[in-house]
């Protein structure tokens, strides 16, 4: 224990010791509150008030947001999709689990970045509401146990935490009728296709994968907080597989309980490490502010491992079997990790991220880690709930 507190806090010294010019980067791009208000139908104090930590980053950062905003709404295709795509294919389609997916990751985004008065937006989100309900219907989106490589659990997943909070916001209340009732079948799916021993995974059934049980376990807490019935020991069994998933390094296996002969190297974990910590802390133990602090650090020292792998060829490749999907998928959890930073450490943080993000934006204000051009809506909606920082909100937490 007393290395790995040597370990977090010389990694946390140097996150300090570049802060200052990471604040002085920021200044170039600054908007005044004119600007961060134009065509959104609210003022910038409307909008710091929407945030629990009235910052410089949340006004620093708003035209940028609305230029993604914009770009999300832009792309939507046709049918009212934003279907993520990767290599994976069903009968030669996009599988339907990341349509549904990816289009509730987008809806979500513009859910808490755009105002309640946001025309295109809310017909973006209805339409993608739309979509949802639609593809939910389809056969390959029914519960499934069977033990294969199958990504609808993703789609049941976002489904879900999207749903439960349009209806904590209160937003488009006219489209609850329909989705009251999806709410209580999405619920009823993950417990069905929840893996003996916790977690869910979507390559096998075999064991659990820490990154699939992280945002799996947020749903079912947003589930919980939108009053449905959630058996605790859901909970109890999901939280004791991610614990057996982590290694005293802090890194969290791909599958499974971590190995002792084999053990996860940190640099193939920061991007999924920041979110596995914030889903303990949210399931009730309130003890990890450390390990909170060193999965972020951690994320920031081995970045440049994450750049490596984004917008190239193939899946689990390198010396640290990295993903490309990870990229944005650590940045967007690493912004809900800060969440549990000591207040007066926060703007700080938040500013070091979106400056990282700020990194690898696209020209036309879009960000994507795949070679796929369609994935940017995924890239884009996941970086957009990292720049939000404190105004996308985290599930009510878990009792201890």
């Amino acid at each position: 224990m007393n290395c790995f507190r040597l370990r977090a806090v010389s990694r946390l010294a140097l996150a300090s010791a570049t802060a200052c010019c990471l604040l002085l980067a920021n200044t170039l791009i600054t908007n005044d509150r004119a600007a961060a208000s134009q065509d959104t139908g609210t003022s910038s104090q409307e909008v710091k008030q929407k945030s629990a930590t009235v910052n410089e980053y949340g006004e620093g950062y708003e035209k940028l947001i609305e230029r993604a905003v914009a770009r999300l709404i832009e792309i939507q295709e046709e049918d009212g999709a934003w279907p993520y795509e990767g290599v994976y294919r069903v009968r030669r389609q996009i599988p339907v689990g990341y349509r549904v997916g990816g289009t509730a990751i987008v809806c979500e985004a513009l859910l808490y970045a755009t105002p309640t008065n946001h025309e295109a937006a809310n017909t973006a989100i209805s339409r993608g509401i739309e979509i949802i309900l639609k593809d939910l219907e389809h056969p390959l989106m029914k519960p499934s146990t069977e033990n294969r490589y199958d990504v609808r659990v993703w789609g049941h997943i976002f489904a879900l935490d999207f749903f439960c909070r349009l209806k904590a916001l209160g937003r488009l209340t006219e489209k609850m009728e329909v989705i009251e009732p999806k709410i209580d079948w999405l619920l009823a799916t993950l417990l069905e296709e929840e893996i003996p021993g916790g977690g869910w995974n979507y390559a096998n059934r075999r064991a659990h994968a820490a990154f699939v049980s992280a945002p799996a376990l947020q749903a079912l807490l947003w589930a919980k907080s939108a009053g449905r019935q959630v058996p605790e020991e859901v909970f109890v069994r999901g939280r004791k597989a991610m614990l057996a998933s982590r290694n005293d390094e802090g890194a969290y296996r791909y599958s499974g309980a971590e190995s002792q002969r084999r053990p996860t190297a940190l640099p193939g974990s920061v991007a999924r490490s920041a979110g596995c910590e914030a889903t303990l802390t949210l399931l009730g133990d309130n003890t990890r502010g450390e390990q909170i602090a060193f999965s972020l650090s951690a994320f920031y020292e081995h970045w440049d491992e994450l750049e490596k792998r984004r917008q190239k060829s193939g899946t689990h490749e390198g010396p640290y079997s990295i993903a490309p999907y990870y990229f944005y998928y650590g940045h967007r959890y690493a912004g809900q990790a800060i969440s549990f930073l000591p207040e007066s450490e926060r703007m700080q943080a938040y500013d070091r991220l979106a400056q990282t993000l700020l990194k690898t934006k696209e020209p036309d204000d879009t960000w994507n880690d795949r070679v796929f051009a369609r994935s940017r809506a995924f890239g884009t909606a996941f970086s957009v709930l990292a720049l939000l920082g404190d105004r996308a909100p985290l599930p009510p937490t878990q009792a201890p």
